[in-house]
């Protein structure tokens, strides 16, 4: 193996474990709440280091400051709940912080993460969205971490 592959195969071992560490926290709900925020914690200090070093060459500035932000958003939430009432249960997707971010994650969620709709499939996403909504607001135990 040439020194070329070498330094590709360990790129792609670096990115894995980046995308990992930002993916297992949401999808495997096997984890304790520790776990996850480990995973988060590994995410932000490897995404800082080599956005220290490459800048945008590694990611975009919004998207590494969004993602930043995420991620101390999630441990700011849980030493809040702690700190309000540490024996409820916490989720990470409870992490979200004002109703117009939910409703465009459930549209983003109906419009299968489409960012090439148009205009028609926008609003009956946006009104599938509004009505998932109002069944949440009426029955608050159906929706995820009630």
């Amino acid at each position: 193996m040439s020194v070329g592959e070498c330094a590709d195969i360990a790129a792609i071992k670096v990115l894995g474990a980046i995308i990992e560490s930002i993916l297992l926290p949401f999808v495997d709900i096997m984890l304790s709440l520790h776990q996850q925020v480990t995973h988060l914690s590994c995410y932000a200090h490897l995404t800082f280091t080599f956005f220290h070093l490459y800048h945008s060459a590694f990611m975009p500035h919004v998207l590494y400051y969004n993602s930043q932000t995420m991620a101390k958003n999630a441990c700011f939430c849980i030493a809040k709940q702690q700190k309000l009432n540490g024996s409820q249960k916490f989720w990470l997707i409870q992490t979200g912080d004002d109703c117009l971010e939910k409703l465009f994650g459930i549209t983003r969620m109906r419009g299968q993460h489409n960012s090439a709709m148009n205009y028609s499939q926008a609003l009956d996403c946006i009104s599938t969205a509004k009505d998932i909504n109002t069944v949440f607001k009426k029955h608050p135990d159906l929706e995820s971490g009630s």
